[in-house]
């Protein structure tokens, strides 16, 4: 009962339409525009737009110092990485602890032997290369069915004559 009271005494300050909409009626709302005329509306702090700017300012900072700290833990251990390849990577099995790089096998060959072989590796290529050129290749394949399928095209237009 108390609630319903309530209700009526609000609806009588909106107005005498009787709808509560939630909306300031015409008397309200021109009593709230004279209010704002007459007195001065509350403002914003004066120093807030430089307190919201230094607050982003200083997000920013801890954004760029976060990213330099990442990108250097990436490059630290970057570094450990490498640096502990280097120190558990095997010596090499050679006599007397030296590292070999080239096989056994090519390191008893004389360096003319060696010449001569690359010498002859370097003449087959050639040798190949040659013999798919005189035969057409890819190239020469792609340029037959280019020849053949404008020799098609002569006679289809031979054929409508």
């Amino acid at each position: 009962m108390i609630y319903q009271l309530e209700n009526e005494k609000k609806k009588k300050q909106q107005g005498d339409s009787g709808d509560f909409s939630g909306y300031l009626s015409e008397k309200a709302l021109l009593e709230l525009i004279e209010q704002v005329e007459n007195e001065e509306m509350l403002r914003a702090p004066v120093h807030l737009k430089e307190n919201v700017l230094s607050q982003i300012r200083k997000e920013r900072r801890a954004g760029r110092k976060r990213q330099v700290f990442v990108y250097r833990a990436k490059v630290l251990i970057a570094m450990a990485a490498a640096l502990a390849v280097l120190i558990l990577m095997p010596i090499g099995s050679g006599a007397g602890g030296r590292q070999t790089f080239l096989p056994e096998q090519t390191a008893a060959v004389s360096m003319e032997q060696v010449a001569m072989e690359r010498q002859k590796n370097i003449d087959d290529k050639w040798k190949e290369y040659k013999e798919a050129r005189e035969s057409g290749g890819v190239r020469g394949v792609i340029g037959d069915i280019g020849a053949r399928v404008s020799q098609f095209g002569k006679r289809l237009s031979w054929d409508r004559d």
